[in-house]
């Protein structure tokens, strides 16, 4: 590309990498407003089946990491059912409406009603469960509405039923909501708390009589006294189920299916889909009441009438009374959409998608022809593309919006050079300190030391694949270059140590293999943009002798298995809160045996703690003041890593949120002196972080005040602020 080539046939490249950048359903629209989602969308498998799968009339659950397109096939999903007039669709974020359900602090300080029965935290959940409840209760309803005024069809339905106007349809149904928020809920609480405190009357006196028999060493005092550890165990379940009940009871969800059955009878319809955005991101106590307050019941009791579309991060589901067999499971991740057949066959497909998505974005945009983009658009391009994305829809937006600022606008087409220049960008721009941004997450000592806990187990991963380098195992020996040391294998029942890293996108699962001794085992990918901030090779290798290496990733030299062994035994422990007496390791399996009872003082029950010992005194030195929660760490992480001040929408699109929490929390933030509100571009408020944000969060000019980090960890910066290492430096 020439130096002088003119600025606006670049448009439509930018244009194209940041909708993918913004992979959410509010971007997929023109500037005029329409939806692109029919033109844009690309299923990840052939013949539209992740599509086909969605459009069945089952409860599916949407299974894939950040950025995977969930909210995209939702929207594509809707556009179509749309189209069948006996069918009705909502969209409940359901995160933003927790947000915006949470309790009121002066609220809660006023409530005297239930004092000495329901604890303080007891009253908040019960309340911000309600609202919660009413809340997606209330999204559910006024979707219905927006669809019968936008439908003439529905309109001329409702003229011909019984009821004079939409108001009257939705009345008996608002009434239903009306009494469940004031009346009956007071009624139910208060039966609850009184049956509480007739029940802790009973247990009390029951507990010395207990006592007094322990004291006799009496064999059935001590079976009692089991029972009641026992029962301990599950206070936090009982709580969850106690709330659940009372949920039920308030919501008379039988009457209101009837009720929602004849309203929705009365226009024609005879199947309601619910898609459920952000499912994941609930605490669990919240995502468990939903579950088995909401969503099991008008599952199981609805009679076919509602069926639910839920996304959620792998690993983080919760399906309480809803049969796993009778829903439907589709995954997005790598290995779960393309790992079928064998390892070659799952690359090809993954960078076919790659492809598909990319051309059919730039396409409509009007950069079809890449070649004014890129070098050489041949098979190594696509492959690269797919190493430093794993086939994510977002991350593939922001190599392309990175390789635009940091090539075409100066001239340059996007080589392989870029490629590796723009992963690492990404990698330490929005991974690495996104992840960092944690030691400030508003979470007790020990919760923030757990999640530092697997920034040491990554240092030791990619340590021993920096050391494998200088490895002179045979499988090295035939390699003309530096070994390719990207990838790993651990035994099938080490997954569940990984899968946080996962999630984070610091490793992905690559492939199930047979190893050399014929045990199942999983492969895992590191980063391709930390592989090249650490000078790691990545993949296996090429050329000629391409087949010899199908079972690369198996040879023994990449068994992790013992060092994650090691690792759980030095960075783990099993700690009674009863007591605080430390247990081996080795008890784990005996604990579980018998509840977790703590075999010293027959309290507990013991936890399991992941502890980082390396970044302990620098968790320590972070001021209490500073820490807030997760969605305020990353408006703010948001901010500082782009080059200009953000929209509210634009804050949104990276947090996968609605703009209306993003406004809620940046208040908060400039109440604190952390971001400047103040600033409008084209009409539209603009965020900006403050010198102080930047002096206590990002190591500003400031920071010698505020807390700080080792020197091992890199501080968080702007663009183009990536810290260069020595090839033989761990820096991460």
């Amino acid at each position: 590309m020439a130096a002088g080539h003119k600025n606006a046939s670049l448009e439509p490249f930018r244009d194209a990498a940041q909708s993918l950048k913004l992979y959410r359903r509010a971007e997929l629209r023109s500037d005029a407003g329409d939806e692109l989602i029919e033109k844009l969308y690309v299923d990840p498998l052939p013949n539209n089946h992740v599509l086909e799968t969605m459009l069945r009339p089952h409860t599916t659950f949407l299974i894939g990491r950040k950025g995977t397109g969930k909210s995209t096939v939702f929207q594509r999903a809707q556009f179509e059912l749309r189209k069948k007039h006996n069918v009705a669709t909502c969209y409940v974020d359901i995160k933003s409406v927790y947000e915006s359900s949470r309790v009121d602090a002066e609220a809660l300080a006023s409530t005297t009603k239930y004092d000495g029965v329901l604890s303080g935290p007891a009253i908040e959940r019960l309340w911000l469960n309600r609202d919660f409840f009413l809340a997606i209760i209330a999204s559910i309803r006024e979707e219905i509405e927006k669809k019968i005024k936008g439908s003439s069809v529905w309109s001329r339905l409702i003229e011909r039923s019984a009821y004079a106007s939409i108001k009257e349809l939705f009345a008996e149904l608002d009434d239903l909501l009306s009494d469940a928020k004031d009346a009956q809920f007071e009624s139910v609480v208060g039966a609850v708390a009184q049956a509480r405190k007739a029940s802790n009357s009973t247990t009390s006196s029951s507990m010395a009589e207990v006592g007094t028999a322990v004291g006799a060493r009496a064999l059935g005092a001590e079976a009692s006294l089991d029972a009641r550890v026992s029962s301990e165990f599950g206070t936090a379940d009982f709580h969850e189920v106690e709330q659940t009940e009372v949920l039920l009871r308030v919501f008379d969800l039988r009457k209101m299916i009837k009720q929602l059955r004849s309203l929705l009878t009365e226009c024609g319809v005879s199947s309601l889909y619910v898609f459920l955005d952000d499912f994941s991101e609930l605490p669990e106590p919240a995502m468990r009441v939903v579950v088995d307050a909401l969503l099991a019941p008008l599952n199981n009791w609805s009679d076919e009438l509602i069926k639910f579309k839920i996304a959620a991060y792998p690993g983080r589901i919760y399906f309480g009374a809803i049969d796993p067999t009778k829903v439907d499971e589709i995954n997005l991740d790598l290995y779960s959409l393309y790992g079928a057949a064998d390892l070659v066959a799952m690359e090809d497909k993954a960078v076919d998608f790659t492809r598909r998505l990319v051309l059919r974005r730039l396409d409509y945009f009007g950069a079809a022809d890449l070649g004014q983009y890129v070098d050489s658009v041949n098979d190594d391009f696509w492959r690269q593309l797919f190493h430093a994305s794993m086939a994510n829809p977002r991350t593939l937006g922001y190599l392309l919006y990175f390789g635009y600022e940091e090539a075409l606008i100066y001239g340059r087409r996007i080589g392989a050079g870029t490629i590796r220049d723009v992963a690492r960008k990404y990698f330490e721009d929005k991974i690495q300190a996104s992840f960092d941004m944690n030691r400030f997450l508003s979470e007790s000592f020990k919760e923030r030391s757990s999640i530092f806990s697997l920034k040491d187990l990554l240092e030791e991963i990619v340590d021993k694949a920096r050391a494998l380098r200088r490895s002179d195992a045979s499988v090295f020996r035939d390699l003309g270059s530096r070994a390719p040391t990207s990838h790993f294998h651990v035994d099938t029942q080490m997954e569940g140590l990984l899968s946080s890293l996962e999630l984070n996108f610091f490793v992905t699962k690559y492939y199930i293999m047979s190893d050399r001794d014929g045990r199942k085992v999983a492969v895992y990918a590191l980063n391709y943009g930390l592989c090249q901030q650490q000078n790691i090779e990545f993949g296996r290798p090429a050329g000629t002798r391409e087949k010899r290496y199908r079972q690369y990733y198996v040879e023994r030299v990449f068994d992790y298995t013992p060092l994650m062994s090691s690792y759980l035994r030095h960075h783990q422990e099993i700690v009674c809160p009863s007591c605080d007496t430390r247990h081996d390791l080795d008890m784990l399996a005996a604990l579980k045996t018998f509840g977790m009872m703590c075999p010293t003082c027959k309290g507990g029950p013991c936890q399991v703690v992941n502890l980082s010992k390396k970044y302990e005194n620098a968790l320590r030195d972070v001021e209490e003041s500073s820490l807030l929660p997760q969605v305020e760490l990353g408006i703010l992480h948001s901010l500082a890593t782009e080059s200009s001040p953000l929209t509210a929408s634009d804050v949104a699109g990276e947090l996968d949120c609605s703009y209306q929490l993003v406004g809620k929390r940046v208040k908060n933030l400039d109440e604190r002196g952390l971001v400047n509100r103040d600033q409008y571009e084209g009409g539209k408020r603009v965020y900006v972080t403050t010198p102080l944000a930047e002096a206590i969060y990002f190591g500003g000019s400031g920071a010698a005040d505020g807390p700080s980090l080792p020197a091992v960890i890199p501080a968080v910066g702007g663009p183009n602020k990536s810290v260069q290492t020595k090839d033989e430096d761990w820096d991460f």
